[in-house]
């Protein structure tokens, strides 16, 4: 018997936003700049205005997205490297928050640092509440989208079974049946 699925909270919406803003299997990349970056967060509402991304928050914001998708990606058993860990620790730690009965909060008064603080404390909050193991990534090579796991054992390993997993089983039953008749 399975359960309910479970929902993703509400406060984990940035941070899967963020990680979902590659995608390999088409080879679409969302942020091809800082101009681009500052759009992707306004349309996400987290910069408001008119405020401009600078380079170095540029490569924070990719830095940020490198670090979380590897992170992602260990929930699904594939630990994360030692450089992946690090870089995750030097991005998360330019990103200020406060704790406050609220939550946490970004801290920055520079628009665009505020607004990867958001990405920040919702991977943060996530990762204290222990849902953050539900965050994964798809292991399939040409797909490796973030997706949450709903399921009620949080055991789920494709994106989704119809195309990622279907895709690998029949790759390992292709390669059980050239292995059995070699």
């Amino acid at each position: 018997m399975t359960g309910p699925p479970y929902a993703m909270p509400p406060y984990l919406a940035p941070a899967w936003a963020f990680v979902n803003t590659l995608y390999v299997e088409d080879g679409t990349e969302l942020f091809t700049g800082p101009a681009a970056l500052a759009r992707w967060l306004r349309t996400q509402r987290l910069l408001v205005g008119a405020a401009t991304a600078t380079g170095a928050e540029f490569r924070l914001a990719l830095n940020l997205r490198t670090a979380l998708r590897a992170l992602a990606l260990a929930n699904n058993g594939v630990p994360a490297s030692a450089d992946d860990l690090a870089l995750a620790a030097a991005s998360l730690a330019r990103l200020p928050l406060l704790a406050t009965p609220d939550g946490l909060v970004p801290r920055s008064t520079a628009p665009v640092i505020r607004a990867l603080s958001t990405v920040a404390a919702s991977y943060a909050t996530a990762s204290a509440s222990g849902e953050w193991h539900r965050l994964r990534r798809c292991p399939a090579d040409e797909c490796v989208s973030i997706f949450w796991d709903s399921s009620a054992r949080a055991a789920r390993r494709w994106c989704t079974m119809r195309v990622c997993g279907n895709r690998a089983k029949s790759r390992s039953y292709a390669e059980r049946r050239r292995s059995a008749s070699a």
